[in-house]
């Protein structure tokens, strides 16, 4: 049995820990800031308090610990949300075991934010990240502390996850908000990145130091769009368009190393739903 402590305790680690369940990782604790809102699962032990907070970290990660699957979020109480929610409970956790001298796995879940790229050129793990704004930035910077607390660090640079409950885009083709540019845009659905999260914990041997989490189909902004305005029953004729890349950049997304680790993808392409 392997221990495993989450640090942020959302969609997508409640999805993993389920994942989980199925093998013998059945002593799990996670941490997040209001259990009492969430379907508190059997198998679960949650802990109400804050990644930002270090006596709430101590309280999860403990000598026992052998996996931490860290699947932080932006903290929009903060003015600088991104420092906050991904690189002070990097720092935090770092001090942590660092301190007691402990070294477990850790899976830390980053995003394709980290790349700056614009021109839809292709990207992969050997890509050097340079972030164009300060999200990525603060990114890359709870990635390298991470990688500085462990050697046994796995970092996920996901592309944008959609699934059930993630309506952004919906939401803003809805409202008649969203625009077209010519952008070439990346997607994995929540089961997929859960998945591969589970698959590393229970084949370590699999593990790499990055990987980019992404499915097997870029697809331009338009494509992406009028695949959901079908479902939506939206003319895409209504949306507005320009030619200025928004802030996400354009690139395409290498997931060669996610096959070969020999992850299966159960959502390979973008079918919204």
């Amino acid at each position: 049995m392997t221990a495993v402590s989450f640090i942020g305790y959302g969609d997508i680690a409640t999805r993993t820990s389920t994942a989980l369940i199925l093998s013998s990782y059945t002593k799990m604790r996670g941490l997040c800031r209001y259990p009492e809102l969430k379907d508190n699962p059997a198998h679960v032990e949650l802990i109400a308090g804050d990644a930002a907070n270090a006596a709430d970290i101590e309280r999860v990660v403990t000598a026992e610990t052998e996996v931490i699957i860290m699947t932080l979020t932006p903290n929009r109480q903060s003015d600088d949300s991104y420092h906050n929610g991904y690189v002070v409970p990097a720092r935090i956790l770092q001090n942590h075991l660092q301190t007691n001298g402990w070294q477990p796995r850790i899976i830390f879940v980053s995003s394709t934010g980290v790349y700056g790229q614009r021109d839809g050129s292709w990207i992969d793990e050997s890509t050097p990240a340079e972030p164009s704004d300060g999200a990525g930035k603060s990114l890359l910077q709870a990635e390298q502390i991470i990688a500085s607390a462990s050697p046994h660090t796995t970092i996920l640079r996901c592309s944008g996850i959609y699934g059930p409950e993630r309506t952004r885009l919906a939401e803003l083709l809805i409202s008649g908000e969203g625009v077209i540019t010519p952008a070439w845009t990346n997607r994995i659905h929540a089961d997929d990145v859960a998945g591969f999260i589970a698959y590393l914990v229970q084949n370590p041997e699999r593990s790499q130091p990055i990987f980019l989490v992404s499915d097997d189909e870029p697809l331009l902004q338009e494509d992406a769009y009028g695949r959901l305005a079908k479902r939506l029953g939206i003319d895409l004729r209504t949306i507005a368009r320009s030619e200025e890349i928004g802030r996400r950049g354009s690139k395409r997304v290498s997931n060669r190393l996610l096959h070969a680790s020999g992850y299966q993808l159960t959502h390979p392409t973008y079918e919204p739903r």
